[in-house]
């Protein structure tokens, strides 16, 4: 996004849904494109917290506004990107017109919902800087064909545990196991507590 106001503004050399950048992504696009999303992202961050201090000001609580393009992971038309099981697309079918479209997670925040929930620099809601503090046996299970959740978010959360009885289950299946697996899920966490409880 160019500029925050208009969802059609962005910068072509950027476009994750423009042909000359890919897919494929070549190594540098991924690392000037991530590094451009956490910029954005602080960007958005520093006007909620000047937006917040203005308001007040007016005696004003807080206000709402709009995020645009909020399906922009390159990992959705990219398979090649933290290769897993998933299909191309994302929870929302095809990414691009997902994109362009009114639908999103955060799609529409307050300024104190933002910096509680989205701000990279100011959300409390992220798991990895909690996670060392938990010290109980831990299972995570990550399903391989989930389209929102990718194998390296499991690790990250893996690594960042704090529990020395800690294991990682990457599994079949989709998100929330809807089209299948439960069963053999529900069966492997039953033989994790088994095993620690009997």
């Amino acid at each position: 996004m160019v500029d925050e106001r208009d969802p059609l503004s962005r910068d072509p050399a950027l476009d994750m849904y423009d042909p000359a950048n890919g897919p494929p992504y070549g190594p540098e696009f991924v690392e000037r494109y991530r590094a451009a999303q956490v910029a954005r992202n602080g960007r958005i961050s520093a006007w909620a917290r000047s937006e917040l201090d203005r308001m007040g000001a007016a005696g004003a609580g807080d206000t709402v506004f709009p995020v645009h393009r909020l399906w922009a992971d390159l990992r959705f038309t990219d398979l090649s990107l933290d290769p897993s099981e998933r299909p191309w697309g994302c929870y929302a079918g095809d990414p691009q017109r997902a994109n362009a479209g009114p639908l999103g997670f955060g799609r529409a925040s307050t300024c104190r919902t933002w910096l509680s929930m989205w701000s990279l620099e100011d959300s409390q809601c992220r798991a990895e800087p909690h996670l060392g503090r938990i010290a109980a046996p831990s299972l995570l299970v990550q399903s391989l064909g989930d389209t929102g959740i990718f194998p390296s978010d499991a690790h990250a959360i893996y690594e960042a545990m704090g529990a020395e009885d800690k294991t990682l289950e990457l599994v079949s299946g989709d998100h929330y196991f809807a089209g299948g697996g439960r069963d053999e899920t529900a069966d492997l966490v039953a033989g994790w507590l088994r095993a620690r409880v009997a």
